[in-house]
C-alpha cells in the first residue's frame, strides 16, 4: 500500500542504504592485502568459476582452486568444466574435504564436441539442508535447500555454449527459462550462475531503447531475466582491466551470478577476484554475497518494513526463564520512578511513551534477542542502482585513502598496482556523471607521487567527489520515489473508478483470494438434488444469497414488530436484572485489567511497539498501576495515544 504521507526531509536527513565512512574498518581499505578477500560479516556467498578443463595441469588447478575456496570462504561454488569427467571430479571432492559436490549428469555422446560438465560444491555445514538435487542436461544443474522459516533456496549452475553449437545452446537456453518458470511458480529463492558466452553490457541498450528486438528470440534469456525482475549485482571493481573472461588481449564479462526478486532483497555486493594465473582457467571467479538472515531468521520481516527500519531487534521468548522474567518485571519497575498522580495529569501520549520506553529498556537488558535485518528492498531503475554501486565504490576509496593519511607507513608498491584499476573506474565514474561536477576532477596515475603531502590533495579531490555523487544519489532516489508514489496513488484513483476491487485490495494491502463452487446440495424434504451444471450452481448460489437475509427498508419499530422466531430471542428474561449493566462503562479495576491481560494468548506478533503479551503479563506492580491509569484515561476521553494509532486493523470481508 502506498505511504501517502512520506516524509521528504526527514528522507534527505537519513536516506537508506547510505555508507556511513566513519564505520568503515581498516580492513574495509581497497588497498588492504586482504581488500575484498574476507567474508563480509554475517553475509553466504555464491560463486562461479570456469575452471577451462582439467585435463592439463590438472593437480594444480585443483590446489589453487582449493586454495581459492579457503582464501574466499566460498559457502557455494558453482564450477564450469567444458571438459569435465566423471573421476576427475571424484577426485576434486575428495581433495576439497570441506565440500560437499553435486554434479550434472554428462553426455558423452560422440555427437557432442563438449560435455559441458557443471556441478556446485557446498561447504559441509550447509549440505544437510540439501533436499535434492537435478541434473537438467549436462549443462544445467539445479539444488534445492531447505532452511528453518519455510525458506527454499535453489540455485542453478549453467553452462551456456558459444554460438558455434547453436543447437545445444538453444537448447540449453530454454531449458533454463523453463526451469525457472518453474521455479518461480513453486516460491523458491534462487539465484543463477553460469558461464553465458554473451554481453549483458551491449544487450542494456537493446533492452531500455528498441524493446522489439530484445524480444527477438535471439535475446530471449536476458530479456527474461531483465523482464521478470532478475537482478545480476555489477561487481564493484569491474573494469575494462578486470573481467571475468580474457582471449588474446580482449577483456569482457560473460559469467554471471543472478538473483531471483526474492533473493535480491538480500543481495550485499560482487566482487571478481583476479586469478593471476593463465594456466589455471582464462577466466576470474565471479563472488556475490548475501545477507545470511536469509539462511539463519525463521521470523519474517514484514513490521521492519512497516517501520521502513534497516533492522529490528526481536526478543526470543521461548527462552525466558521464570526468574528472567522476574528480572524483567523487577528492572521496569525500578525505572517507572514517577507518582501516580505526576503520571495521570499527563497527557495520553506521555503516558504512552514513558512506559514504552520503560518497557522496551527492561526488555533489551534483561531478555534475550536478535538483530534482524529489514527483507525489503525496493526495486530501482537500472540507471539508480548503477549510482549507487558507483558512490559505493568511491566512498570506499576515500577511506582507503583515509587510512593511507593514517597510516602512511602502510604504503607499498602493490597500492599503486591496485590503484591503476580503481583509476579506470573513477575515471569512468567521473565521465558517466560529469553534469554533477563543475569541472571533471583529475586524478593523479599513480599514489605513489601523492605522498609528497600526505595524500591530502588526493583526499580532498576525492572527498568533495563523494559529496557530488552523494548529492545526486539523492535527488535521483528522491525523484524516483516522488513519480513511483504519485503513479501508485494515480493507478489507485483510476481502480476507484474502474476496478474497484483492484482498489480494495489495495486499500487493505490484501491479495485477491477465490472459492470455487463446483456442485449444489439442495436439501429439500421430498426431493433433493445434487447441482453440478456450471449454470445451474451459479444460479443457485445468486438466489440462495440473494433471498438469505432479506433486506428492508426501515428497521423494525419494536421488538413485538420482529418475526415470532426472533421476538423470544430478543426480549428481557425475567431471571436477569437490568442493573448488570450499569456498570459497564465504569473505570475497569486492577483485577479486571489483569485477568483480560493473562486471557491473552501468547506467540502473537507485536504491533509497532514491540511489546508483547508475555511483557504485559510480567509486569510489576509498579508498571501495572501506571499502566492500568493510562487504560482508565483512554476509557475516559475516548481517545488511544498516537502510537496505537500505528497499528492497522481491518474486518475480513
Amino acid at each position: 500500500m502506498t505511504d501517502n504521507n512520506f516524509n521528504y526531509d526527514s528522507f534527505v536527513r537519513n536516506p537508506p542504504n547510505s555508507v556511513d565512512i566513519e564505520n568503515l574498518s581498516l580492513q574495509d581499505s581497497l588497498f588492504s592485502p586482504t581488500s575484498l578477500s574476507p567474508p563480509l560479516s554475517n553475509s553466504f556467498n555464491i560463486s562461479l568459476f570456469n575452471i577451462n578443463g582439467l585435463k592439463m595441469h590438472s593437480q594444480n588447478k585443483i590446489e589453487q582452486l582449493n586454495n581459492f575456496f579457503s582464501l574466499k570462504h566460498i559457502s557455494f561454488e558453482g564450477v564450469v568444466d567444458t571438459h569435465l569427467l566423471p573421476k576427475q571430479m571424484q577426485f576434486l571432492s575428495k581433495r576439497l574435504s570441506n565440500y560437499t559436490v553435486f554434479s550434472s549428469s554428462l553426455d558423452t555422446s560422440l555427437h557432442v564436441r563438449s560435455s559441458g560438465g557443471v556441478s556446485l560444491f557446498i561447504e559441509n555445514s550447509l549440505a544437510p539442508h540439501v533436499h535434492t538435487y537435478t541434473s537438467h542436461s549436462s549443462r544445467l544443474l539445479s539444488v534445492d535447500l531447505y532452511f528453518k522459516g519455510n525458506i527454499k533456496l535453489r540455485i542453478f549452475v549453467v553452462y551456456i555454449l558459444p554460438t558455434s553449437d547453436q543447437a545445444l545452446r538453444d537448447t540449453t537456453i530454454d531449458l533454463l527459462i523453463q526451469a525457472l518458470s518453474d521455479t518461480k511458480r513453486l516460491g523458491f529463492h534462487h539465484a543463477i550462475c553460469g558461464d553465458f558466452n554473451m554481453h549483458l553490457d551491449q544487450f542494456y541498450p537493446i533492452f531500455f531503447n528498441q524493446p522489439q528486438i530484445a524480444s527477438k528470440r535471439i535475446h530471449r534469456l536476458f530479456n527474461f531475466l531483465l523482464s521478470s525482475g532478475y537482478v545480476d549485482f555489477t561487481p564493484v571493481n569491474s573494469s575494462d582491466s578486470l573481467g571475468t573472461f580474457y582471449r588474446a588481449d580482449v577483456i569482457t564479462r560473460i559469467d554471471y551470478i543472478w538473483s531471483c526478486p526474492l533473493l535480491k532483497s538480500f543481495l550485499l555486493t560482487s566482487i571478481i577476484s583476479d586469478a593471476c594465473d593463465s594456466s589455471l582457467s582464462d577466466h576470474n571467479p565471479v563472488v556475490t554475497y548475501f545477507d545470511s538472515s536469509l539462511l539463519s531468521s525463521s521470523v519474517k520481516l514484514a513490521r521492519a518494513h512497516q517501520l521502513k527500519r534497516r533492522t529490528r531487534r526481536i526478543f526470543l521468548l521461548d527462552f525466558v526463564s521464570p526468574a528472567l522474567w522476574d528480572d524483567f518485571s523487577a528492572h521496569i519497575d525500578a525505572s517507572c520512578t514517577v507518582p501516580p498522580t505526576t503520571f495521570a495529569s499527563w497527557h495520553l501520549n506521555r503516558m504512552c511513551e514513558y512506559l514504552h520506553s520503560s518497557i522496551i529498556a527492561g526488555a533489551t537488558a534483561v531478555l534475550p534477542s536478535r538483530t534482524i535485518g529489514n527483507n525489503h528492498i525496493p526495486k530501482l531503475p537500472k540507471e539508480l542502482e548503477t549510482l549507487i554501486q558507483h558512490y559505493r565504490f568511491l566512498t570506499r576509496v576515500l577511506h582507503s585513502i583515509r587510512l593511507l593519511r593514517k597510516y602512511p607507513h602502510s604504503f607499498s608498491s602493490s597500492h599503486d598496482r591496485k590503484w591503476t584499476v580503481y583509476l579506470v573506474r573513477l575515471e569512468n565514474i567521473f565521465r558517466l556523471y560529469k553534469s554533477c561536477f563543475t569541472t571533471v576532477p583529475v586524478l593523479p596515475p599513480t599514489l605513489s607521487s601523492c605522498r609528497a603531502d600526505n595524500f591530502k590533495h588526493i583526499f580532498d579531490i576525492l572527498s568533495h567527489s563523494s559529496s557530488l555523487l552523494r548529492g545526486l544519489h539523492l535527488l535521483k532516489e528522491k525523484e524516483y520515489q516522488d513519480f513511483s508514489i504519485k503513479s501508485r496513488v494515480e493507478k489507485r484513483d483510476l481502480n476507484f473508478d474502474t476496478d474497484i476491487s483492484s482498489f480494495i485490495n489495495s486499500a487493505l494491502s490484501r491479495s485477491c483470494r477465490r472459492i470455487v463452487l463446483d456442485r449444489v446440495f439442495i436439501d429439500h424434504p421430498t426431493a433433493s438434488r445434487l447441482l453440478t451444471d456450471p449454470l445451474d450452481v451459479s444460479d443457485a448460489v445468486v438466489n440462495h444469497f440473494q433471498h438469505a437475509v432479506p433486506i428492508k427498508s426501515t428497521p423494525p419499530s419494536s421488538i413485538s414488530a420482529l418475526p415470532d422466531r426472533w421476538q423470544s430471542e430478543y426480549s428481557p428474561m425475567d431471571s436477569i436484572s437490568p442493573t448488570i449493566y450499569d456498570s459497564l462503562l465504569s473505570p475497569p479495576s486492577l483485577d479486571e485489567w489483569l485477568s483480560t491481560i493473562s486471557s491473552m494468548p501468547n506467540g502473537k506478533a507485536p504491533g509497532p511497539s514491540m511489546i508483547t503479551y508475555e511483557m504485559l503479563k510480567h509486569l510489576g506492580p509498579s508498571a501495572n498501576a501506571l499502566l492500568l491509569i493510562l487504560i482508565r484515561k483512554c476509557f475516559a476521553s475516548a481517545d488511544i495515544p498516537d502510537l496505537w494509532r500505528q497499528a492497522m486493523v481491518f474486518p475480513i470481508p
